[in-house]
């Protein structure tokens, strides 16, 4: 993902780590944190537990981080993974092999999946044991993104061109492009389709790359999206913050102040492609011929009136 420079202020409180828990809706974000100008090679990003109202909880250091499916917090530093518990205490680091972390996601079954910069893949167990190591087709040496959809097997991803990408990682294929982008950011819904993220403008697609709606909120350029634990919002990653958007009407309802990279939610609920469509309904076959009978029947009468 592009990180546009900014000259950002920012002062927040943080909770001490010992006194907070890990809940249902939590949100993570790790942002680039600038108390004076950004410059050419940044300080560390810092990442924040924030409450499901986005308000800040708890401070930890890392650039890019998952939730697993107890609850715990996958955070990177670019050269591990370390995963803390529901009280963020760490419980282990998964050391890298394959150079620094560009994204990773955390499988259903509890696996880890991390994205180095040029695109390999390693697949790690809930032990950290390493299982697979797969080179992932791959644009570029830039940071991408990373999702893996509801069925486990389909790896959605952007590569250094910002090209949109799946993978099946059950058969280790290569899968068809997402639409054309450029894309910042993929996130898959619950049924196959996906949300993608170009400039500030969120698209929704189908499974078949269908462009079923597009949003274009007040915000800056989305750089990550994650969906909320109510699958009816979505949160964008933006250069100025991280803003909740309403996926019925497109409303921003909730945001928070920084400079995001990442974002993760506890309990993230995804939506479904198919109900955010705006298109015009298509009338079955049964429902076509029920209709033209109709209409040649109402044509009928008038002629003999």
């Amino acid at each position: 993902m592009r990180i546009a420079g900014a000259v950002i202020a920012i002062v927040f409180a943080a909770v001490a780590a010992d006194a907070v828990t890990i809940v249902p809706g939590d949100v993570a974000v790790t942002m680039l944190s600038c108390r004076n100008a950004c410059v050419a090679t940044p300080p560390p990003p810092t990442s924040y537990l924030l409450g499901h109202g986005l308000i800040s909880k708890s401070l930890r250091s890392g650039y890019y981080a998952a939730f697993g499916p107890n609850g715990h917090l996958f955070a990177s530093n670019g050269a591990s993974v370390t995963e803390y518990d529901t009280t963020l205490t760490a419980v282990q680091t998964f050391t890298r092999p394959n150079g620094s972390t560009a994204a990773l996601t955390v499988a259903a079954n509890g696996n880890l999946f991390v994205m180095s910069f040029g695109g390999v893949l390693t697949i790690y167990s809930p032990a950290g044991a390493v299982l697979q190591t797969i080179s992932l087709p791959f644009t570029g040496n830039a940071a991408g993104n990373l999702d893996l959809g509801p069925d486990q097997c389909t790896l959605f991803y952007t590569d250094g061109a910002r090209t949109g990408r799946r993978y099946d990682v059950c058969t280790q294929q290569p899968l068809t492009n997402l639409a054309p982008g450029p894309w910042n950011a993929v996130r898959a819904m619950s049924d196959g389709g996906y949300a993608a993220a170009s400039n500030s403008t969120l698209s929704i697609f189908d499974a078949q790359n269908h462009l079923l709606r597009a949003y274009t909120p007040p915000v800056d350029e989305i750089l990550a999206l994650a969906f909320d634990s109510d699958p009816g919002f979505i949160l964008l990653g933006t250069v100025r913050g991280i803003q909740r958007l309403r996926l019925a009407d497109g409303v921003i309802t909730d945001s928070f102040l920084s400079i995001i990279v990442a974002v993760a939610v506890n309990g993230e609920q995804r939506a479904a492609s198919a109900p955010l469509s705006t298109g015009i309904p298509t009338l079955s076959p049964a429902l076509l011929f029920a209709v033209a009978l109709g209409l040649t029947a109402l044509g009928w009468q008038r002629l003999r009136v």
